[in-house]
């Protein structure tokens, strides 16, 4: 009796772990069927004529039935993890061998006839209650003492915010969230994109439905989707300039305290606003109740704190360092107090119920598209993957602001560090009561309070990135503005303060100028100051600082020097019987600021033009302003085989370890293959193989240890095949590296040889050393554009705002899209980002296909070349399945559920064997 053995069925690799990636095997061998999930075996039994069976797993657990009999069951053993479907069944033996698969697509949702209907009566209901508390509560004064006209500072914030929408650096995480966004319009839900099981994002959203909007219209490359920031970055300058009114009255809208107040936009704007990150929609939201704080405590209209509270939320929606959005509220509680102690108790109950009401907001803002316990579990997921940092750890920010890294540049410290030395600064005003009249110091002390109190808010954010600091730009810009337009101390101050407080601002101006001019991804291409090709060593980072020649702007005695020249300066005025000016402080803080919103000016204006003639972002960008919004599919070419490897003449020699065919665990190539075996050496000469007339390139397929003290050679000659003439022998560059995955080696072909053959020496004999090389396969460059059209491609978080015409894969119905190629940044970015969406323990969206494929990198290049030396510019691999995809019909059903109503939790241990980190 014929009997089938090998898999039945099997939805994860034979190696994988039953631990952390629990999948279910059903295998039959010697005429015993064994069915186990994880690491639990559910079935030992003979192969019987004539048996079904059938496995269910749900949440209420596995059940194996034979012929309708339950023979297993376990309740606490949940659904299986599905990486693949793959059998070693073949004709009669794969009959009534089927798979039906409820996927947890559990966030492609939408709301219900009846919660739209109950959102719709509840924003009605809101706009009523913030019109009645406006008209109700009213103030006694006018907002604006003088109405603010515009000028030269918003005609230079105008024209500088979009030129930096072509020029300015792009954020780590910009492409992350328009991964998000570009999902999210495809799917109908704003998931992570990446990991944690492509778990929603909500209530933390507002900024990706923003670029939802933006990205349909324009497209989902770099440029359009700035479009976003640009509006955000002028609205919080409109608002600012109302709110400088609103608190400043009349000196609010003198020529140079605009003008201060336009470079304090700037110094935070240009660092922090122009990235897709949601930090700009907390950034206009602060703004925004900055200004209606200002206008209630100008006015007294208690109203107007109704739609502060809605806007505040708004803000919160965005990110939890948006929180920042919420503090100006706390500054206006006294005023509510007063409120609440001369109204009556009607009057006290209508108060918190408005304000009740306006906080109510988050519900359409936040939970409109998923449920109560949808959110709950994305929260709990957030924090099972994700390690955070509880608001102790604040130091950890500044650390990473410190740092030697591109977190650490000198235009992102620049905002921050002067903001903190201004509050520093500021603690002298309110010991000596000095500089705090007037209306411009009482908007310097409500600044200086709005600021302690967002720089406590970000403490609150869970994870410590740079980033987060661009939420407090709000408060923290009109700190900036009114030190440097009035000086960080009070005039009268003594001259002991004065030399305190000059000798620290130039300290912290120093430090600021030590970051290294450091802006990757794709940003540091063509940037001055240093060898941007390599980064890593403390003496490079050094280098990278802002200098000119051997002075470097990190120096204090330079900044002593501006000191000295205000005191010259001043000492110049009061001789003619001139008001003596500034003051050294006020000197250092006007130089170390208006000078850096001048460099990053120049640096990002410099390095396209450096970068020339190879593509830039500022290049890439102009291109999409003339139709062409394409990016990096432009700029890079691929050396791909032109053609199958030819035929060998002659047979190769091995000796030692040296093998036929590829190495174990390894996927097969076209053509010859050789290896050597683990823990062995060898070596392998090949026979020659014949070249196409006018050949110039070839492609080697290599894996494993390639690193340098590796030996791989090509002889290339002329004369008819197998009967060389006139040989030479170069050797061939090797990656320097162990790679698990096949790699192409460059050859560049000398003259016109009419045949070349292979001298491999593998020379290290370790326990996991190995080598695997193929037959040389004659190569052609063909523009990647060419080479991925219409193809399914994965651009990672970083680079996919570059790759906006490649068709983007995306998570959908709970299945990852399958992609055939994966493209990657570099900028030596690569080992904090390859893994991301494949790292299993982190609930990569696609573990599943980094567990089922290897990625073959073939050799590219920007073209033009660049005009200075960089990082690899970036990645592109073919991914190579072991099985072939696409193998399955998708149908879609729904089911209606509470919004309370909590399905099986992911943020458990005995789903991927990952312990809590959060």
């Amino acid at each position: 009796m014929h009997r089938p053995e090998g898999d039945v069925l099997r939805t994860m690799p034979a190696d994988a772990d039953p631990v952390t990636a629990p999948g279910l095997a059903a295998t039959a061998a010697n005429g015993t069927l064994t069915i186990r999930s994880g690491d639990r075996d559910l079935v030992t039994a003979p192969v019987g004529p004539g048996c079904a069976y059938e496995v269910r797993a749900d949440a209420s657990g596995t059940v194996v039935s034979r012929d309708g009999q339950v023979v297993a069951s376990e309740p606490d053993l949940g659904p299986p993890q599905v990486a693949e479907l793959s059998t070693a069944l073949t004709g009669p033996d794969a009959n009534g061998l089927g798979v039906s698969l409820h996927t947890d697509a559990r966030y492609e949702s939408s709301p219900s006839p009846l919660k739209v209907a109950l959102l719709v009566a509840h924003l009605l209901a809101l706009a009523a209650t913030l019109a009645l508390a406006v008209r109700t509560w009213t103030g006694t004064r006018r907002v604006f003492a003088a109405r603010p006209r515009p000028g030269i500072a918003d005609a230079v914030v105008l024209v500088v915010t979009l030129v930096w929408a072509v020029l300015g650096p792009v954020n780590i995480d910009d492409s992350w969230y328009a991964l998000m966004a570009r999902q999210g319009a495809a799917t109908g839900t704003i998931g992570n994109a990446i990991y944690q099981f492509n778990v929603t994002e909500a209530p933390f959203t507002t900024g990706q439905y923003l670029m939802q909007l933006v990205g349909g219209a324009t497209g989902w490359g770099l440029l359009g989707l700035r479009a976003v920031p640009v509006v955000l970055g002028l609205g919080t300058w409109v608002l600012l300039r109302l709110a400088l009114v609103a608190l400043a009255d009349r000196a609010g809208t003198r020529t140079g305290v605009v003008a201060a107040l336009a470079v304090a936009h700037l110094a935070w704007f240009l660092p922090y606003g122009i990235t897709l990150r949601p930090e700009p929609v907390g950034t206009l939201a602060a703004a925004g109740v900055l200004l209606l704080v200002a206008a209630t405590l100008r006015t007294g209209a208690i109203g107007l704190l109704a739609p502060a509270t809605v806007v505040a939320v708004l803000g919160v929606t965005a990110a939890p360092a948006a929180l920042v959005a919420a503090v100006p509220l706390l500054l206006v509680l006294p005023s509510v107090w007063w409120h609440l102690v001369h109204s009556r108790w009607s009057g006290r109950l209508a108060t918190v119920a408005v304000a009740l009401a306006a906080a109510s907001v988050v519900v359409p803002l936040g939970m409109a598209d998923q449920t109560l316990a949808d959110v709950r579990e994305s929260i709990a997921v957030h924090r099972w993957y994700y390690f955070q940092y509880s608001w102790y750890s604040e130091l950890v920010h500044y650390a990473n602001l410190l740092g030697p890294d591109d977190q650490g540049a000198w235009g992102r410290r620049l905002p921050v560090l002067l903001t903190v030395a201004v509050l520093l600064l500021g603690v002298v005003r309110l010991a000596t009561r000095r500089g705090t009249g007037g209306p411009l110091g009482r908007t310097l002390g409500f600044a200086a309070a709005a600021t302690v109190l967002a720089l406590v808010a970000v403490a609150l954010s869970p994870t410590k990135w740079v980033n987060h600091f661009g939420a407090v730009a709000a408060p923290a810009t009109l700190l900036l503005a009114v030190a440097l337009a009035r000086g960080p101390l009070p005039r009268r101050a003594s001259w002991r303060l004065v030399a305190v407080g000059t000798a620290v601002l130039g300290v912290v101006a120093a430090v600021v100028y030590a970051g290294p001019n450091l802006w990757r991804p794709f940003g540091d291409w063509g940037q001055p100051f240093g060898n941007h090709s390599v980064v890593d060593a403390p003496i490079h980072q050094q280098v990278l600082a802002p200098h000119l020649g051997p002075l470097y702007l990190r120096s204090p005695l330079l900044w002593l020097l501006v000191a000295v020249a205000a005191l010259w300066w001043a000492h110049r005025r009061r001789r003619s019987g001139r008001p003596p000016g500034t003051g050294p402080d006020g000197a250092i803080l006007r130089t170390a600021a208006a000078g850096g919103v001048v460099l990053m000016l120049l640096v990002f204006a410099l390095a396209p033009v450096q970068q020339a003639p190879g593509p830039s972002v500022a290049s890439m960008n102009v291109a999409a302003l003339g139709g062409n919004p394409c990016g990096l599919a432009d700029a890079v070419r691929v050396r791909m085989p032109d053609g199958a490897a030819p035929q060998q003449a002659g047979l190769p020699e091995l000796t030692g370890a040296m093998r036929d065919g590829p190495p174990p665990d390894r996927p097969g190539i076209p053509g010859p293959v050789w290896h050597t075996a683990d823990a062995g050496t060898g070596t392998l000469t090949t026979g020659w193989f014949p070249l196409p007339e006018g050949g110039t390139h070839l492609l080697v397929p290599a894996t494993g240890d390639l690193r340098a003290d590796q030996s791989v050679r090509v002889e290339t000659a002329d004369g008819p095949p197998g009967l060389p003439v006139a040989a030479t022998v170069r050797p061939v560059q090797l990656p320097g590296a162990k790679t698990a995955d096949w790699t192409d080696l460059e050859i560049d072909l000398e003259g016109s040889p009419t045949q070349a053959r292979l001298l491999v020496d593998d020379r290290i004999d370790g326990p996991d050393s190995w080598l695997g090389i193929g037959a040389p396969v004659p190569a052609r460059d063909r523009p990647v554009s060419e080479v991925l059209d219409g193809a399914p491609v994965f651009a990672d978080q970083v680079s996919a705002l570059l790759w906006p015409c490649q068709d983007q894969i995306v998570v959908r119905h709970g299945i990852a899209e399958a992609p055939q190629w994966r493209l990657r940044t570099g900028d030596g970015l690569e080992g904090a980002t390859e893994d991301n969406a494949f790292f299993a323990a982190n609930g990569g969206a696609l573990a599943g296909i980094g567990r089922t494929a290897t990625f073959d990198e073939v050799p590219s290049r920007l073209d033009p070349p660049p005009g200075r030396a960089m990082y690899t510019w970036g990645h592109v691999e073919r991914v190579v399945y072991d099985h072939p995809t696409g193998g399955y019909d998708v149908r879609v059903g729904t089911e209606r559920r509470w919004g309370w109503e909590r399905l099986p939790t992911l943020a458990d241990r005995a789903y991927t064997g990952r312990d809590f980190l959060g």
